[in-house]
């Protein structure tokens, strides 16, 4: 191959490279953005959870209150798959930085075994949060934390009567993340696409729990978490070299 066609090759390699650079940063640059609120305007015809869904839920096992805001395991537990599991009435939305729902555990029953977390529409509603695929869960008979499968991982400490459980949504990180009594327990790589449904799971007789999707105050700080994260991301953003010709409107 003669020195001009090395040339030119060369030049390409140089835009294709420069191109992905720019196309990185400027999709970083978008992030950015949106997590600093300017994206707000998009988001504000989207709707947010309000309630608990009565229609799609394992109406066998559980008792939604009138208001749609709590539930209880009224059933006896006989089997792995006689869970009480209700969704929130629509998905989480996305064009924002975090979304975050909590629970307050009014009794923890005979077993415990109540989990918060999120699945897709078409979660198999007699099973727990986290042990089917597409969904996740933080249970509180155990501390485990589920994704995708029956067998659960050491995540946090267990929760019970009294307890205030939270779980939410860093679409700046892409990640999921539970809290405890007003303190972030831990978080995981968000790793589902699509819709996400705030999920509740109750599984032994006389379980009771109530949600709030943000009508009263949470137990924790989430603008503070939320200013937390954007600092981190303008850290991030002063150690990045920007090439002089790339514009950001």
């Amino acid at each position: 191959m003669n020195s001009t066609a090395n040339s030119d090759n060369g030049r390409r390699n140089e835009n294709c490279d420069a191109g992905d650079g720019q196309d990185l940063i400027l999709h970083f640059l978008d992030k950015v953005r949106l997590s600093r609120g300017d994206a707000m305007e998009e988001s504000e015809g989207e709707e947010s959870p309000t309630e608990l869904n009565t229609i799609n839920s394992a109406g066998g096992f559980l008792i939604v209150s009138p208001d749609k805001l709590s539930v209880k395991y009224t059933n006896t537990n006989l089997h792995g798959h006689d869970v009480g599991v209700v969704q929130a009435n629509k998905p989480a939305p996305f064009k924002c930085l975090t979304y975050y729902f909590e629970i307050f555990v009014k009794d923890a029953g005979v077993k415990g075994q109540i989990a918060i977390g999120f699945t897709k529409e078409s979660f198999k509603m007699r099973r727990q949060p986290g042990w089917e695929v597409n969904s996740c869960g933080y249970h509180g008979d155990d501390g485990y934390l589920y994704r995708g499968k029956g067998i659960g991982e050491a995540f946090g400490p267990t929760y019970t009567t009294g307890d205030t459980v939270g779980g939410g949504i860093n679409y700046g990180s892409q990640e999921f993340f539970f809290t405890k009594n007003g303190a972030l327990v831990g978080k995981i790589p968000k790793d589902i696409k699509g819709h996400l449904f705030p999920t509740v799971a109750v599984h032994s007789q006389n379980e009771e729990v109530s949600v709030n999707f943000g009508k009263t105050k949470f137990a924790f700080d989430v603008k503070g978490y939320e200013a937390s994260e954007r600092n981190k991301q303008q850290m991030a953003i002063d150690k990045i070299s920007i090439p002089p010709n790339i514009g950001y409107a």
